[in-house]
């Protein structure tokens, strides 16, 4: 899977708003894009924001998860700015959806 194909799939994702989100599937999308970033110069703060709301869904705490997304979005938006210029438009895209999610996740 491309980069700009998972950032569409993450986008989809994301439009029916953070609380209607499975979390089993969000845990899987957040591992993918953990293990997808953790390489990349820059993404491992990123990465490491990923697995903390992946640990928090699988504990079942979803309002700590759902609170993890606008800061989330915030450091998207910091890699987004050193990306390659293909993805650069999706990666705001994707960090201005997370800034603006709110609300709890349901189980």
């Amino acid at each position: 899977m491309t980069m700009n194909s998972q950032l569409e799939e993450t986008l989809a994702l994301l439009s029916g708003g953070a609380q209607n989100i499975d979390p089993n599937l969000a845990v899987t999308h957040l591992r993918s894009w953990q293990a997808a970033v953790s390489d990349h110069p820059g993404g491992g703060m990123l990465a490491a924001q990923l697995g903390k709301i992946a640990e928090l869904l699988q504990a079942g705490q979803y309002t700590e998860a759902a609170a993890s997304l606008p800061p989330l979005g915030a450091e998207v938006e910091t890699v987004a700015r050193g990306a390659p210029e293909d993805i650069q438009p999706t990666l705001m895209r994707l960090a201005e959806v997370l800034h603006l999610s709110d609300g709890g996740l349901d189980a």
